[in-house]
Parts: C-alpha cells; sequence; structure tokens
C-alpha cells in the first residue's frame, strides 16, 4: 500500500497512508509519551494524561470531542503503552478533514480545568481496582516488579498512592515535556481524494517544539527470581518472562520463531504435551513482546493447582528432549506461515495497518519495519531457529506463580525453587545449536457481492467475493445450540462443538492440527443460541489442503471417550473458574430472571450435573439428527470467484443429503417473576445491572432498542458524561443490548466502587426514568441516525464481517437483506413512533441483579 510522509509548514510530521476507494478513514496521533518516560511521583501520568485530553478544548468543551466524532457514526478512543500513547478515531471517508480538526483540536488546546480532575482520578481508581480484581493484570503486575527495571517496572495505570495525588500541574508538566512536535506523529489512512482537505486542515494547528525523547533501554534485571502469590482463582497460572533481542537485531527472528514454535497453536509442544496427552493443564500460550530498545519472551500455562509438580516435571523434559533431538522442520514452517498470513490478514483492515505504520515509524523510524521483519521470517534458516531456541534457555528466567488461595505458598515455591534449579543446570549444558449454472441463485438487492446459491433442498451457500486480499472463510451452520437444549442435557451443544474438530474416519486430532497449523489455517468449532457449526479461514492458497478436514469434521466425526473425557473436564474447570467471576454469575443471574423456564436462561456450558450425564452416543446422536434432517448451510467469503467455489466444494456438497426445508422452532419466553437479585461477592467492585426483556430479533421493539443503545453508548452520551466523567462512579458504564431469535434483553451494567453502589443505582435510574418521562429530542433522535449509518460504513471490513451479518439470519429464515433491510427501517423511522414505543419498553418491569459486597 502506498504511503508517504510529510512535513506540514507548522511542524506537524504526517504519515498518509492511501487506500483507494475506502469509505473509512482512520486517523491518529501518537507521541512517544509511554509510562517508561515517568518519574515515580508521576507513576500513571501517561495515562491519566490520555483520559484528561478527551476533557474538551475551548471549541469543544467538556464531551463535545467525542460526540463531534460519533455524530457522524466514527468510533475515538486512545490507548498508553509502555512506550508511546496513541489517539484515534475511524470515521467515514467524508468526514477525514472533520477528525483530523478535532483531533488536532484535541491535543493543541486542552483546557484541564482543575474541577474536572478530582472525578477523572476517580475513574482511573476504578479502572486501576479493576486491574486488581483481574488475575492475569494482577499477575503481570507481580512480574513487573520481580523482573524489570527502570521506567518499565510499575503499572501503566500508576499506582494507588500516585492516583488519588495527580494534579493540575502534573499534567502540564508531563505535556509539555513530551507532547511536542519532535515526539509526535499524525496519520491519516484512507483513500488519497482526501488527503488535500487534510493538509489545509492540519495547517492551522500549532504545537510546540520541543526535545524528542530518547526511549529507555528495555531489560529484564540480571539475576532471575521467583514470585508466588495468592488470588481468588481456582485455576493456577505459571509465567516465565526471558529476556529477547532488540526487535532490529538478525537474531530476533529465529528466537521468535523458536520461542513460539514451543507454545504457539493447538498442535505446539505444550499444548500437545500438556493439555491434549496428559490434561494437565486448560490453556498454554508463548509469544514475544518487543519495546523499542528490547524484548521479552513469555510462557504461560494455567492448570488445576493440583498439578503443579506434574506441569513442571513435564516442561522440564519437554525442553530437555527438544535440546537432545531439535524442533522440527513442520514446527518451524508453521510458526512462519502463520507470522506471513497474519500480516496479510490485517491489511483487510485499514485502521490495523494505519497502527502497524505507525508503531514502526514511532517506535522505529521506520513505518515498514513490520513488513521487513516478516520478509526475515520468510528467509529465516531451520538452522538459525535451532540456534535461537537454545540461546533463549541460556537466559536467566524470571518466574511468577498463581495460585488459589487455599493452597499453600510455601509448598509451592519449594516446588518453583527445584525446578528453577533444574533449569540452570539445563542452561549451563545447552550447547550453541550451530548443527455455476445448475443453480438457483438469489442476489442481494444491497450488496452486489453476495449471492445465496441453492444446492439442493434443505441445503444452500451463501458466497461473497472480496477481491482485495488471498484469504478466505468457510462456515458451515446448523439449527441447534442452547434453544434446542433442556435442564437434562445443558451443553451438550458446547461440548459438540469443541469435539467436532478432534478427529474422523482414521484421521485424529493430533494429524488435524498439524496440518492445518503448517498452513497456518484455523479450524474451530462454535454453538451458539440458535445454531452450531464449524468455521475455518486461511489463505487461498492453501484451501485445497484445508476442505477435507473441514468437511470430513462435520460429516464424519470421531468423537472418541478420551476426547470427550478431557473436554468435560476442561468444562468442569470454566464453570468452577466462573464462580469466581462476579461479571459471569452477574449476566448469568440475568439471564435466568429474564428468560425464565426458556432455554435461554441456562449457562451455554451447562452446569456440573447436566454435563456428567452426557455421553459420546448423545453427542453423536445429537449431531447425526442434525445433520440428517435440520437446515444447513454454507458460508464463504472470499477472493475466489464463484466457479471457483463451487469446483473445490462440489466433492462435499454432493455427501450432504438434501432435507425438507422446515420453519424454525421458536419457543415462547416468559420471564421469571422475580425482578432482581443480589448475589454477595467480596471484591473491590460491586457489579449492577438493571434492565428489561426483549422481544425476538427483527422486531419493532428490537430495532428502537437498538437506536435507544446507539444514544446511549459512546464517550458523549448522557450516560457515560454523567455517570463517568461527572460523577467519577465509574471506569466503565454501557448499555447492554443482547438480541437473539426468540428473544433478548436490553439495560445498562456498571462496575463500581463498594462504597458508591446506592450512588450508582440511583444514577442509572434516573437516566431511566429521565428516558421515559421525557425520551429524547427530534435532533438527538436524528444524530442516532447518522451515527447508526456511519457505523454501519466502518464496521464491514474482513471476511468474518460478511459471513456473520448474513448467515445467522438467512439460516433462521429471515432472508438474506435482513442487515440492511433492518438499517433501512431505522433510517425511515418516525420520531413519534419513536417515543411511543421506547416509552412503553421502559414501562415495564424493570429487572436488577447486583454482584458484591453489599
Amino acid at each position: 500500500m502506498d504511503y508517504k510522509i510529510e512535513k506540514s509548514k507548522n511542524g506537524i510530521n504526517t504519515l498518509y497512508l492511501d487506500s483507494p476507494g475506502s469509505t473509512l478513514s482512520s486517523v491518529q496521533i501518537w507521541f512517544r509519551a509511554g509510562s517508561a518516560f515517568e518519574s515515580p511521583q508521576d507513576f500513571g501520568m501517561a495515562h491519566f494524561l490520555e483520559h484528561m485530553f478527551f476533557k474538551g478544548t475551548k471549541k469543544r468543551p467538556g464531551a463535545k470531542i467525542a460526540e463531534d466524532i460519533e455524530a457522524f457514526g466514527g468510533e475515538i478512543n486512545a490507548f498508553t503503552s509502555f512506550d508511546y500513547t496513541c489517539y484515534y478515531a475511524n470515521v467515514p471517508a467524508k468526514k477525514t478533514k472533520n477528525t483530523v480538526e478535532i483531533l488536532l483540536d484535541m491535543v493543541s488546546a486542552p483546557l484541564f480545568f482543575e474541577e474536572t480532575i478530582p472525578a477523572e482520578r476517580e475513574v482511573v481508581l476504578e479502572e486501576y481496582k479493576r486491574s486488581l480484581d483481574s488475575p492475569h493484570q494482577y499477575a503481570f503486575s507481580k512480574l513487573q516488579k520481580l523482573s524489570m527495571s527502570g521506567g518499565y517496572n510499575h503499572p501503566i495505570l500508576g499506582t494507588d498512592k500516585t492516583i488519588k495525588k495527580f494534579s493540575r500541574k502534573q499534567l502540564i508538566s508531563f505535556r509539555q515535556k513530551y507532547y511536542n512536535l519532535s515526539n509526535m506523529l499524525l496519520i491519516v489512512a484512507g483513500d488519497h481524494k482526501e488527503f488535500a482537505s487534510a493538509k489545509n486542515a492540519i495547517d492551522k494547528f500549532k504545537m510546540p517544539e520541543g526535545r524528542a525523547a530518547i526511549y529507555p533501554e528495555f531489560k529484564l534485571k540480571k539475576k532471575g527470581g521467583i514470585d508466588v502469590h495468592a488470588k481468588e482463582v481456582k485455576m493456577s497460572q505459571l509465567t516465565i518472562l526471558i529476556n529477547a533481542q532488540n526487535y532490529q537485531s538478525a537474531q530476533a527472528v529465529g528466537e521468535d520463531i523458536a520461542i513460539n514454535c514451543l507454545g504457539n497453536g493447538d498442535s505446539s509442544r505444550l499444548n500437545k504435551a500438556l493439555v491434549l496427552e496428559d490434561n494437565l493443564a486448560n490453556i498454554t500460550s508463548s509469544s514475544t513482546m518487543y519495546f523499542a530498545r528490547g524484548g521479552m519472551h513469555s510462557l504461560k500455562i494455567i492448570f488445576p493447582p493440583e498439578n503443579l509438580s506434574k506441569v513442571l516435571e513435564r516442561l522440564a523434559g519437554l525442553l530437555a528432549k527438544i535440546k537432545q533431538e531439535g524442533l522440527e522442520k513442520w514446527e518451524v514452517e508453521k510458526i512462519k506461515n502463520q507470522y506471513i498470513s497474519s500480516k496479510i490478514f490485517e491489511k483487510e483492515s485499514l485502521d490495523s495497518l494505519a497502527f502497524n505504520y505507525g508503531n514502526g515509524l514511532i517506535q522505529f523510524g521506520i513505518p515498514e519495519i513490520e513488513d521487513q521483519f516478516i520478509e526475515k521470517v520468510r528467509e529465516a534458516s531451520f538452522d538459525s531457529v535451532q540456534t535461537g531456541f537454545l540461546k533463549v534457555w541460556q537466559r536467566d528466567l524470571f518466574i511468577s506463580l498463581q495460585i488459589p488461595k487455599d493452597h499453600s505458598l510455601e509448598q509451592a515455591k519449594s516446588e518453583l525453587l527445584k525446578f528453577q534449579s533444574e533449569m540452570q543446570k539445563f542452561a549451563k549444558n545447552l550447547g550453541d545449536g550451530s548443527k455455476v449454472d445448475k443453480y438457483k441463485i438469489i442476489k442481494s438487492k444491497y450488496d452486489s457481492e453476495v449471492k445465496v446459491i441453492s444446492i439442493k433442498e434443505g441445503v444452500d451457500l451463501l458466497y461473497r467475493q472480496n477481491k482485495l486480499t488471498p484469504t478466505y472463510v468457510l462456515h458451515s451452520y446448523l439449527r441447534g445450540g442452547v434453544s434446542e437444549e433442556n435442564l437434562e442435557n445443558s451443553g451438550i451443544y458446547n461440548l459438540l462443538s469443541q469435539l467436532l474438530t478432534q478427529g474422523y474416519g482414521k484421521v485424529d486430532r493430533d494429524q488435524i492440527k498439524r496440518e492445518l497449523d503448517e498452513r497456518s489455517i484455523t479450524l474451530s468449532g462454535f454453538s451458539g443460541k440458535n445454531a452450531y457449526g464449524l468455521m475455518m479461514n486461511g489463505l487461498t492458497s492453501n484451501i485445497s489442503e484445508a476442505l477435507p478436514h473441514f468437511f470430513g469434521s462435520l460429516l464424519t466425526p470421531s468423537i472418541v471417550e478420551r476426547d470427550f473425557e478431557q473436554e468435560r473436564e476442561f468444562v468442569g474447570r470454566t464453570l468452577l473458574q466462573q464462580t469466581e467471576d462476579p461479571v459471569k454469575q452477574c449476566f448469568n443471574r440475568v439471564a435466568q430472571l429474564m428468560f425464565g423456564d426458556h432455554p435461554y436462561s441456562m449457562n451455554a456450558l451447562g452446569n456440573f450435573e447436566s454435563i456428567k450425564r452426557i455421553t459420546t452416543k448423545s453427542l453423536q446422536d445429537c449431531h447425526q439428527k442434525n445433520l440428517m434432517g435440520n437446515k444447513i448451510l454454507f458460508t464463504y467469503c472470499g477472493n475466489q470467484t464463484l466457479d471457483e467455489v463451487l469446483d473445490l466444494l462440489r466433492p462435499y456438497l454432493v455427501q450432504v443429503p438434501s432435507r425438507k426445508k422446515t420453519a424454525a422452532n421458536l419457543k415462547k419466553i416468559i420471564p421469571s417473576k422475580q425482578l432482581g437479585d443480589f448475589i454477595p461477592f467480596e471484591r473491590e467492585q460491586t457489579h449492577i445491572f438493571m434492565g428489561y426483556p426483549l422481544a425476538a430479533l427483527g422486531s419493532k421493539e428490537n430495532l428502537y432498542v437498538k437506536m435507544l443503545t446507539t444514544y446511549l453508548s459512546g464517550q458523549s452520551s448522557d450516560l457515560f458524561v454523567d455517570v463517568r466523567d461527572r460523577k467519577g462512579l465509574c471506569y466503565s458504564v454501557q448499555p447492554v443490548y443482547f438480541s437473539a431469535l426468540e428473544g433478548g434483553y436490553w439495560g445498562i451494567y456498571m462496575g463500581t466502587g463498594n462504597d458508591k453502589v446506592e450512588a450508582a443505582t440511583a444514577a442509572i435510574s434516573d437516566i431511566l426514568q429521565k428516558l421515559k418521562n421525557n425520551g429524547i429530542s427530534r435532533a438527538e433522535f436524528n444524530k442516532i441516525k447518522v451515527i447508526v449509518d456511519g457505523q454501519n460504513q466502518i464496521s464491514l471490513q474482513t471476511n468474518e464481517d460478511y459471513a456473520n451479518i448474513y448467515s445467522i439470519p438467512l439460516l433462521q429464515d429471515q432472508g438474506i437483506e435482513f442487515y440492511h433491510r433492518n438499517n433501512l427501517a431505522i433510517q425511515k423511522m418516525k420520531y413519534d413512533d419513536f417515543i411511543k414505543l421506547i416509552r412503553a419498553f421502559l414501562s415495564k418491569a424493570s429487572i436488577q441483579v447486583v454482584v458484591g459486597k453489599n
């Protein structure tokens, strides 16, 4: 993709990234102003400053910045990392100039009113509390203290102590030091036709001059270490950090591929040994994280706490085996293919590509540095990866272990010390590694690339061509899912969807995973409220090799007892973990109250009793019944022509029998008579949901409530501004719109401090009451329509996006135009009808669930 870098008259460096014909523009402003530059008293200031920039300018006071972007359907946000902070907006292409003006106004002329600081301190404090409640974030903060040095040693959010003391003086000082022309990069990505007006807009703004920030060097501490801590969890989490090479070094690629060979993907050494074969762990992963001047490798394993000694023993054994026998060539090719394909897939999304260029330029001064890295991956030799593996494991290890509170810290630490000693001996002994025409076809009126092909009675193919990239998605959909379950077999479709890809005929799961991983192809099952099936995506060049696995898994899955028992145990562990998750508990209870005796009220995973009753026979019987009699839909979205797709699929589609077309079996939903519940939970935050039952997908009520959701969403909404910005009651508050074929629910969710529950509940109630009594203005109503239209323009980019919006409605007899028909209905909606229906909707008996201390 073409790009150019220009310096405006006012000194602003701008990268223009051209995507001809794009309906989306992504405008981003980057600053070398991350948390690594903070002094101890300023810990968290980079992130807090990011928040405060949204508090308004003289031209756009209060929430007007977000409101102006969201008014034309755009989305605006920001993030702070160790090395930089980025502000961005994705908008309809015709609004590029407006967006450049809004973002530049935001960063060049912030007001930072003293009275806005206390509430925002509370917001960030809630975000910090949320991080304490998160097992993964808490574990990472422990690892930071154990292993990292300098500016990388503290959380990006800061600490409880520093957040409470943030002042306007600190804000201004940090901004003056880092928010200048030398540290700034503006990116305008979209159709080049919009660039001229964007350039004119850029020239109007002035940013201060200043010194360029010099990134600190990232290195883990000189000597390895151990951390063991307890948390309110049911599973243990083991994390190992190891120093990595600089991103631009010659050795970085070999090491990166080597560490990913160990734990990336279902066919990786770790996953096969610890998850699939020995059933010791739930999840394994490995990755490399790079900074401007350094990097680190990480390895993570999540497992039942009683398996600690066996997990450590198996890990040590795996490493010893690789040292003795080396990696296999297919493993290395698998990771190389995954890297290369990931880069191609990223080009489907303009904003993702812009983020890659921005990251490359702001950190390394090279926009296409990721392309250069991928080229190094392509050229990496097998021997360089073998050498990289050995080099990595010669370094000191930083080991962190999180365990449930009811387990012994002393015993866990003893096990880790023993493992550390073994790994030190292992490191010393490592060497240097030197060694179509006959089908009935329906075309969409709104999307010229979409067609529905009737293969045979009850068997359809949804086809959409996307010529931009040589990639594809292939899905299969069968009616089923939670709506077809009962208390006796609850969770059967979730288990079935996970086991479909574990083998077929004489092909076992290891062969499937290995052959697909080699080609960077993803194949997985899914299960929802009213459907289940398979999803596959990959590069078009590899689709022929993948199809036997896709159709074999769908048509003749061999659900063996070993895989079944293992998956059932995984489900049990997840259910156990959910008992310690207040948000899960909140929404599980919401579903029970909203849906009463309807199957939607049940956990998609099932429950401890129901999953015990499910057998391999009941799974096979369920799937075969659906496979032979239920409507089935195949969906292809990719760059191949329809003739090419039909030629590829024809040998497999002949194996799918025809079936009578039947209407979907819809059940009536009667909400519970109980209007609320409280679930006691010992956490830093209380979780609150207040809402109402919602009519079925496609109903008038559903559409009107979707508009209400849009009205209350975004950083400029009354909900966000009142509850978060003005009152500082929470970090996150949002409308929840759950819509399914047979019904749904709508409401407002908030996570707030335990001392703010009464005020938070009152705030939500006041907003709902105000909407019920007063509605919204005609201008606000028309604004919603503009926002929805803009969101629709920027939300559809990838093959997966298109597959998702078309497939389920088509399977459930809603038609190929369901998505477009609903959007058109919103644009034609009348203000008086909207007010009347929303008033009636909010007059229903509300249901409230509270999960927390009080």
